[in-house]
């Protein structure tokens, strides 16, 4: 048993359609979402879900889960061996809903994804292919919104407005695979 299960109040599985064409996976719950058992229901998560709005992905239309379905005291990075503990629930998620598309937000999810090192600000801005048991999907990382919270400004350039453009990129890609997405 992960130790994360300890100090939790609810874990947080996920919420979407079980058919999503997509995935929003971020690295782990916060205290809101400890607190009512709901992804991204936070100040990260109204950001987040205020620019999938802007961009045309509805929320209600992509699976949104987490890396490690219970909160890290702290809010801090969930460990290697809480990483570990949840990657076969996490995998099984992936296995069922079969996305086309699997938003990574933040370091945390789009590392494991890839099998890097390298940082999120040059991981964005592009798509990746990826596989989970012969079953081909595409990665686009994207910023955190906590980190967006850090870095408020929406000029072009900035981290509000990269975050937009790989928003709508993702649609643009789910409107090419799925006429009339």
């Amino acid at each position: 048993m992960c130790p994360l299960a300890e100090t939790r109040k609810n874990a947080v599985f996920g919420e979407g359609p079980a058919d999503a064409p997509a995935m929003l996976i971020g690295e782990a719950p916060g205290a809101d979402e400890d607190e009512f058992g709901r992804p991204f229901i936070g100040r990260s998560g109204r950001l987040l879900s205020s620019l999938m709005e802007e961009a045309g992905l509805p929320r209600n239309k992509i699976f949104i889960t987490n890396m490690v379905k219970c909160r890290p005291p702290e809010n801090r990075l969930p460990a290697k061996k809480e990483l570990e503990a949840c990657r076969p629930y996490l995998q099984a998620q992936i296995a069922a809903i079969r996305p086309l598309l699997v938003l990574a937000v933040g370091n945390v999810p789009s590392r494991a994804f890839l099998d890097t090192r390298e940082g999120i600000t040059s991981l964005r801005g592009k798509f990746y292919p990826a596989e989970l048991e012969d079953f081909p999907f595409m990665v686009r990382p994207v910023f955190h919104p906590s980190y967006l919270l850090r870095n408020r400004s929406v000029d072009e350039g900035k981290p509000i407005s990269l975050t937009l453009s790989d928003l709508q990129e993702a649609r643009k890609f789910l409107e090419k695979a799925i006429p009339g997405f």
